[in-house]
């Protein structure tokens, strides 16, 4: 396992991509982003599918990330 370190503005980043405060780690919450990266490359890299395509995976992840921060701040609020 590698250990890294990150600054305290990154670490606030990442804590607003918490989906379960309870069971998110920051290596869970790490993957879930690269993940994210890895869907929108395999999108962007795919132009069989047109630009159709590529709109409609952005406004999924887009309210993924919606819905992400909506949990986030009722999180907060319970905290």
């Amino acid at each position: 396992m590698k250990t890294i370190e990150i600054s305290e503005e990154l670490w606030e980043r990442l804590k607003m991509c918490v989906v379960d405060p309870f069971d998110d780690t920051p290596e869970l919450v790490i993957n879930r982003l690269v993940d994210i990266v890895d869907k929108a490359k395999s999108v962007c890299s795919s132009w069989d599918e047109g630009e159709e395509s590529v709109v409609v995976e952005a406004e999924e992840v887009s309210a993924e990330q919606g819905q992400q921060r909506s949990w986030n701040k009722q999180a907060e609020a319970t905290l």
